[in-house]
């Protein structure tokens, strides 16, 4: 005895009548359009070396602008502040330790 519905669809009938449904929204030649489209895309793009190139650049000129920042903001009565405020937190964990 048959229990589904004569109506029912299998999931193989649904996708072959969804394919059919999609072949017929494209225009012939769409996937050789795609592909030449994609060929070229990938004849234009950067080689490795440009990419790694323009890395190293960018890297490059990222720590000279922090480093020219940090030493133009820094002045030394501030830095000698910083290193005795450190130096004092250094003897006290060391005589911390020791005890």
């Amino acid at each position: 005895m048959n229990t589904t519905k004569p109506t029912m669809k299998t999931e193989d009938q649904v996708w072959t009548e969804l394919r059919r449904h999609a072949s017929a929204q494209l225009r012939p030649g769409f996937a050789d359009r795609v592909l030449r489209a994609a060929r070229a895309g990938a004849e234009a793009a950067p080689s490795l070396l440009g990419i790694f190139s323009l890395s190293a650049a960018t890297a490059i000129i990222c720590l000279a602008v922090v480093s020219l920042y940090r030493s133009a903001n820094q002045n030394p009565v501030e830095r000698d502040d910083i290193v005795a405020g450190w130096e004092k937190i250094a003897a006290d964990s060391d005589e911390f330790a020791a005890k």
